[in-house]
């Protein structure tokens, strides 16, 4: 069996990854999912994570626009619509009604400082 073929998405530079935000990046579009974007951010340890920015609960943005995704406390990403709360390293929701789901990951790398998001064609 042959490997899955990738696409890749420069997200920006490294440097630009801050604690107490997410930066939002537009993915190619599928046919069946046209406005597709991912979230990158940093995880409690530092570490670069990627997320689709897509509500577990219903295939919603978590920011429903208003590009917040974090809850006040900087700690956990925010569904601006239910109130879901995930863990930043895991995607793992801790309260709302999505409790127990994950957040569809993104694999992600660094690349000469910059964050490239490899995603499965």
């Amino acid at each position: 069996m042959s490997p899955t073929p990738s696409i890749t998405v420069r997200a920006g530079p490294l440097s630009a990854l801050r604690a107490d935000r997410a930066i939002v990046v537009k993915l190619p579009p599928l046919p069946w999912d046209l406005h597709r974007e991912a979230l990158v951010l940093l995880d409690d340890e530092g570490r670069p994570r990627a997320y689709l920015n897509r509500c577990k609960h219903l295939p919603i943005p978590l920011d429903g626009g208003t590009r917040e995704f974090m809850d006040s406390t900087k700690r956990y990403l925010f569904c601006g619509t239910h109130g879901a709360l995930y863990e930043r390293g895991s995607g793992f929701c801790i309260a709302g009604p999505c409790r127990g789901k994950v957040l569809t990951a993104i694999d992600l790398r660094a690349e000469d400082g910059e964050i490239v998001l490899v995603l499965a064609e």
